[in-house]
């Protein structure tokens, strides 16, 4: 699998397990509920309903794929796909279905921890997608476009538990989503996966109906115009005055009890002065925000690497990342570092290129 590189895009580092330590880490896996996705779509605009059902059948009408002759080797191991299973976001499939797909893990720290992510990266359909036409539309804006919203009297925070796992895939489609673990047991997913092409826009609809965002749901389903509503992917944050933060938070946990979607109870806010959301620290109360405790602690250790004198095109990539996301919480100019930018662009392009005379492991500071 070819890997693409943006010192722009990218703000958490990921890798596939090498060491025992890390292949021994334990799989992120939950048995959340399918949310109702047909009660969620009712309440979207029109607008919103038609686009979401033109991606949705790009993802699951799967009657024209074929699959090809080419086997790749899986690198998921059996236990995991067993982890799965029991989990209900995958089943045993009696052979290969309609598409080649390849599951795999990667290695990502949360809380100080190592875990893996489970990856099913359905290359055929991607590439089938892409070439027909389909661009992803998630509004992700720049950070800066949010933070006025801290002078706000308070702000409520919501994340979906395993976002991704909540989407059932229809069972007409789960031949589409079939794998092999490394015994040589044939699965199928029955949840949304990571690494399909649409499945980040299907969340990030998904998940601002749940929120009542105006420019996703019908007008009556919407929250007031007093309340400011953020979503960013699977995640949400409300800020407004207490009463009416309180009653959004209120109508949101009440659909999301009809609709089955299960919360995150870690970053569940609730009319809170104080809070974490997209790498910000939001305090109401003084009316600013800061880099976040996770960014921070991130940054510190990406600094570490820096001072050892050498990075890899992968760590530096990160931390371009990081600094320009972290740039704009505290109102750095990043024109002042136009040259270091134009060279990181220069080298991941070249990466993207697949350029070997690429130097994978090159000084940040020269």
């Amino acid at each position: 699998m070819r890997q693409h590189h943006s010192v722009f895009k990218r703000g958490k580092q990921t890798r596939l397990p090498k060491t025992e330590d890390e292949k021994a880490s334990p799989l992120h896996v939950d048995n959340v509920r399918p949310m109702n996705v047909g009660l969620l779509r009712g309440r979207m605009s029109e607008t919103t309903r038609a686009r979401f059902d033109e991606t949705w059948r790009r993802t699951f009408d799967v009657a024209k794929l074929r699959p090809s002759s080419s086997r790749r080797v899986s690198r998921l191991q059996a236990k995991h796909a067993e982890e799965l299973e029991m989990n209900g976001i995958a089943q045993r499939a009696s052979g290969p279905g309609r598409s080649v797909n390849v599951p795999f893990t990667v290695v990502e720290e949360k809380e100080g921890a190592l875990r893996q992510r489970f990856i099913l990266w359905t290359h055929e359909a991607n590439d089938a997608i892409e070439a027909d036409g389909y661009e992803a539309q998630v509004p992700l804006k720049h950070v800066s476009t949010y933070l006025d919203a801290v002078h706000a009297e308070c702000g409520s925070t919501r994340d979906l538990r395993c976002g991704f796992y909540g989407v059932e895939v229809p069972r007409g489609a789960r031949d589409a989503f079939r794998f092999q673990d490394d015994a040589g047991d044939w699965w199928e997913l029955t949840r949304l996966p990571m690494g399909h092409t649409c499945a980040p826009e299907l969340m990030h609809t998904l998940t601002s109906t749940i929120a009542g965002h105006p420019d996703f749901v019908k007008t009556v389903h919407a929250v007031p115009a007093a309340v400011t509503v953020h979503t960013w992917v699977d995640n949400v944050r409300y800020a407004g005055s207490r009463k009416d933060v309180l009653e959004a938070s209120r109508k949101v946990d009440e659909l999301a009890a009809r609709s089955k979607v299960t919360w995150k109870d870690a970053d569940t806010r609730t009319a809170s002065t104080r809070y974490e959301f997209i790498g910000v620290d939001w305090d109401h109360q003084s009316g600013k925000v800061g880099i976040s405790a996770r960014l921070s602690k991130k940054l510190a250790r990406d600094l570490v690497e820096v001072r050892k004198g050498a990075m890899s095109a992968s760590g530096l990539e990160t931390l371009g990342g990081r600094l320009l996301h972290a740039s704009a919480i505290v109102g750095v100019f990043v024109g002042e570092f136009y040259f270091a930018l134009k060279f990181l662009r220069r080298l991941t392009n070249a990466l993207n290129r697949g350029e070997k005379a690429v130097d994978q492991t090159v000084s940040p500071l020269g």
